[in-house]
């Protein structure tokens, strides 16, 4: 990892590979004493969260980068950020990442802070976006914060929604510091159908407003709530995490929704109808 920045240590959480890993990692950290290599302990659930846990409650840096294995830095990745979070006096510096091996310049819609504040109703209805290793966070609000590892997808998404409800506090630099590998196998490209990223999000969607509901708007609350309710009515099956609790809280946002909620619902699977009532939830939530 040839930085042009060289004071940084490099945390490697193993997963359980079954591979020649741990040999590996054993000749890097013999050249280079900054590599440090670690096998996730029982007390993180299995999965990148569960390793990524671990590996803030290892670090013992003044700043956080979170980074995965198959992607790269820049030379100068860690030099931007440092520079920019020291020279802005902020909690935390994001970055541009494009693809390595691809022209789909796809991930030009996350960047849009020229059209929009850095605030948490921004983020969390995702007006603004970024990639996990865009950031490079204060350790003090990294540590703050921690993964949630129930969830398998929308995992930064949960963790990003829950930093900038703590701060606001940072700066965006225009620059290309990570390349990312695009292949089919990674687990967004096995999201191919939109049903199935609308459903993989859920999960993520109602963590979040459960997690932090009393730091919400009552306009991301409501939003939050009818992103749930419209991707159960389009989807073939109930994936909504826990339903009774999902109907309470609908129940507090709009008053007398739970019965037309039901009623919307046995409409869409017996009749495949019910687009009144769906359109009723989004005027009486989105105020649309």
């Amino acid at each position: 990892m040839l930085q042009t920045y060289d004071n940084w240590e490099c945390i490697i959480v193993d997963d359980g590979s079954i591979d020649y890993t741990a040999e590996l990692l054993g000749f890097y950290i013999q050249i280079d004493d900054r590599f440090k290599f670690f096998k996730r302990t029982k007390n993180y659930l299995s999965g990148g969260n569960g390793a990524r846990n671990y590996g803030l409650n290892l670090a013992k840096g003044d700043y956080i980068i979170f980074f995965d294995s198959d992607d790269l830095m820049t030379k100068d990745h860690i030099e931007v950020k440092f520079n920019a979070i020291v020279n802005h006096k902020v909690d935390y510096v994001i970055t541009r990442t494009k693809f390595l091996n691809s022209t789909d310049k796809s991930m030009d819609r996350y960047y849009k802070f020229d059209q929009y504040k850095v605030n948490p109703n921004n983020y969390i209805l995702q007006k603004i976006n970024w990639l996990t290793y865009d950031t490079l966070v204060k350790a003090s609000l990294a540590k703050s914060i921690l993964f949630n590892e129930r969830l398998h997808t929308g995992q930064e998404y949960n963790y990003y929604s829950k930093l900038i409800s703590k701060s606001t506090r940072c700066t965006f630099i225009d620059k290309v510091v990570t390349l990312r590998r695009k292949h089919a196998k990674s687990k967004q490209g096995k999201l191919k159908l939109e049903e199935d990223k609308i459903k993989s999000s859920i999960p993520s969607i109602w963590e979040t407003f459960l997690e932090l509901n009393p730091l919400l708007s009552e306009k991301t609350r409501k939003h939050l709530l009818f992103k749930i309710l419209d991707a159960n009515y389009h989807s073939k099956e109930t994936i909504i995490p826990n339903l009774d609790k999902f109907k309470k809280k609908l129940a507090i946002e709009f008053p007398g929704s739970v019965i037309l909620f039901s009623l919307m619902m046995f409409s869409k699977r017996n009749f495949n109808k019910g687009y009144f009532l769906r359109n009723l939830f989004k005027r009486k939530l989105l105020n649309h």
